[in-house]
């Protein structure tokens, strides 16, 4: 056989071989998901699905609400619903969106010194603030 015969089907057994490796690395990870039983809460649940989070709980239940609309009734109180299946937010990705500084998703508040800005207010709000000389 010819040497560019061997090499192309070199590169083709390699090309196939690496095929399944690549769709696993371009395919998104596994969601993981969780049934709501008769007497859950929405803590409950954070406790069973995240036990060592970092994050704040107001944070978790944002996440859960946010990816979850049809798993809560509609009318205040919004409480779970049994049977309901949760989509289990992305532990990691609520992580780096909240601690990395310079991502908008979350807006963490690091850039911004833990307050809010005189920016965000109108002059109105700022008339009855003690000044010094």
């Amino acid at each position: 056989m010819n040497m560019p015969a061997i090499s192309l089907r070199t590169w083709l057994c390699g090309l196939v071989l690496a095929t399944p490796v690549l769709a696993l690395a371009a395919s998104p990870a596994p969601r993981s998901t969780y049934q709501v039983v008769s007497g859950d809460t929405l803590d409950k649940v954070i406790r069973k699905t995240m036990p060592d989070s970092p994050l704040r709980v107001e944070i978790l239940r944002n996440a859960f609400v946010q990816q979850n609309p049809q798993a809560f009734t509609k009318s205040p109180p919004r409480s779970l619903m049994a049977g309901a299946v949760l989509n289990v937010p992305n532990h990691d990705d609520l992580l780096r969106s909240y601690t990395v500084p310079g991502q908008a998703a979350g807006n963490s508040g690091m850039n911004r010194g833990g307050g809010y800005s005189t920016a965000d207010m109108n002059m109105s709000e700022r008339k009855n603030w003690v000044r010094f000389p």
